[in-house]
């Protein structure tokens, strides 16, 4: 496996996986790895939407149920097998996870839902980062202010017209907005008109609200309520390094894998990209793309 990335996600759920029964804490998982703490600790946060110890603590949760389920074996036996220290902590624990305490649980088993090993083949390679699909999530009615640009489709992926664009907004523009929503947050806004010839209109801009003071020569625009399919790309660079090509391969993968089983209703085709900065440094990069899939 040559991908960094996927690499090192997958090394990380194979070490854990294999070590359940054994002292396990973030030092000995990182150096396990060769990453930093903090490396590891955001590369996992971001393909797993879960805390790498509390991704162990509840898969040791989970595995314990065919424990649980034999009557010889006792919930003090039981915690200690499993690293959690004491019966207490384990019964705490495990209520706080499936809100059934343990013994109640194994006088009456019912149905559970479980966190269950991750499967890192459900990340796709998109260039030298990685996407997958996050949630379906509705988000409030927002506003934003740019600069919108007509970007032609292939000028873009020739000369990443659009990633340009961006850069220069996000460092010379958008601090002239004074009170934003989060200054650190860039949403790239994509429009792409119906009777469309090659290309696209691309806002880069940072979210406002009422106290917010918009320079004149911004552009705002107001999105309604939307339910929108969230995909999260992940990359081992800076923001200001996602390329077109990547995108693309993002792109392919929404058209071909994931809109042909949804059912859209929409009045304005559109999509945007949402970075936040506080999640980024020089060696990863962490970007949201929201494709709309009805008004509410």
């Amino acid at each position: 496996m040559d991908h960094h990335l996927l690499e090192t996600i997958s090394q990380t759920t194979d070490f854990i996986e294999n070590h359940l029964l054994e002292e396990l804490n973030l030092d000995i998982i990182a150096g396990r790895v060769n990453l930093s703490k903090f490396h590891l600790l955001r590369i996992w946060k971001g393909a797993t939407s879960t805390g790498l110890m509390e991704y162990v603590r509840r898969r040791r949760i989970a595995e314990s149920l065919a424990d649980l389920l034999n009557d010889r074996n006792t919930i003090e036996f039981i915690s200690s097998k499993y690293s959690f220290g004491s019966e207490r902590t384990y019964s705490r624990i495990f209520k706080e996870e499936y809100h059934i305490s343990p013994a109640r649980w194994r006088r009456n088993p019912a149905s559970l839902n479980i966190l269950d090993r991750f499967n890192p083949d459900f990340l796709n390679r998109a260039g030298e980062g990685l996407v997958f699909f996050r949630s379906i999530t509705v988000l409030p009615s927002f506003s934003i202010a740019g600069i919108e640009h007509a970007v032609d489709v292939e000028d873009n992926l020739k000369h990443q017209t659009a990633n340009r664009l961006g850069v220069d907004y996000f460092y010379n523009s958008r601090p002239k907005i004074i009170n934003p929503v989060k200054k650190d947050i860039y949403i790239g806004f994509t429009t792409v008109p119906s009777n469309f010839q090659g290309y696209t209109f691309y806002q880069p801009s940072t979210q406002i609200g009422l106290n917010s003071i918009v320079p004149p020569e911004l552009k705002v625009r107001h999105i309604a309520t939307h339910k929108y399919g969230v995909f999260t790309y992940m990359g081992p660079h800076r923001p200001e390094e996602i390329t077109s090509e990547s995108l693309r391969t993002i792109w392919e993968h929404v058209t071909e894998v994931w809109m042909p089983t949804v059912q859209f209703d929409l009045q304005e085709n559109f999509r945007f990209e949402l970075i936040n900065y506080e999640k980024c440094n020089k060696q990863y990069c962490e970007c949201d793309l929201y494709y709309p899939i009805s008004e509410l």
